[in-house]
């Protein structure tokens, strides 16, 4: 009985351990007007599936208490933390966590957005909403499908889709997308959805009037999604 019990928790183990990819957040103290703001403890990322992702708040999070102040999930893009930390949250690319304590353990799942590639964030912001003013931000090891299961998994069999050129200028074509459903989404560095087809029957698009810049491309067939980068010059 005991042998049979100690099965079925290393294999509940190994399960949970395989649904979900989770990485520590370091450097924090990034504040540049009042030290007191910096985060201290120990925040860690959750990947539970692709399609939420939890913050872990641990028993010793600490910062000076704010009227409004929200945890968020930010792409740099390579920007550095100097720069992050002058620029408005409304300006980044950002998924919300949600309104966060002061101090304590705390717990704050949120839904992935369909337009937004998980594997493009690598930062938490902390920000008071209320007075628009930076708190302090933490980085994390962005999860992509080499160090996290769940989304190798979720790419499987996507390996094929593919659009070309890329740098692209006027057009591009995109090859092994049959299927019974199709669909793609282009969006640019904010998160703003630039172009939206379903069913594709033409696989040639054209991108003449976009602005130069990079954004990202999202094919999704029979239920099975990828997400790339497009440079346009």
């Amino acid at each position: 009985m005991k042998k049979l019990l100690l099965f079925i928790f290393l294999t509940f183990s190994i399960i949970q351990l395989n649904g979900q990819c989770s990485e520590d957040l370091s450097g924090f103290g990034n504040n540049p007007d009042n030290a007191s703001y910096n985060i201290t403890g120990d925040v860690s990322i959750t990947l539970n599936t692709n399609t939420t992702v939890t913050l872990n708040l641990e028993n010793n999070f600490s910062t000076t208490a704010g009227p409004d102040v929200r945890a968020y999930l930010v792409a740099s893009n390579g920007i550095s933390d100097a720069v992050l930390a002058t620029t408005l949250i409304a300006d980044l690319n950002y998924i919300e966590f949600g309104l966060t304590q002061a101090s304590g353990e705390q717990t704050l799942t949120t839904t992935i957005p369909n337009e937004q590639d998980i594997t493009e964030f690598d930062k938490v912001f902390f920000y008071c909403l209320e007075f628009n003013h930076f708190w302090d931000l933490g980085t994390f090891t962005n999860f992509t499908s080499s160090n996290c299961a769940v989304l190798d998994v979720d790419n499987l069999n996507t390996d094929k889709i593919t659009f070309y050129p890329n740098p692209a200028k006027n057009k591009i074509h995109i090859s092994n997308i049959d299927g019974f459903s199709s669909e793609i989404r282009i969006f640019n560095v904010l998160g703003k959805q630039v172009f939206h087809q379903k069913n594709i029957t033409e696989k040639t698009i054209d991108i003449s009037a976009f602005n130069k810049g990079v954004y990202l491309v999202k094919i999704d067939v029979d239920e099975k999604s990828k997400t790339q980068k497009l440079v346009i010059q």
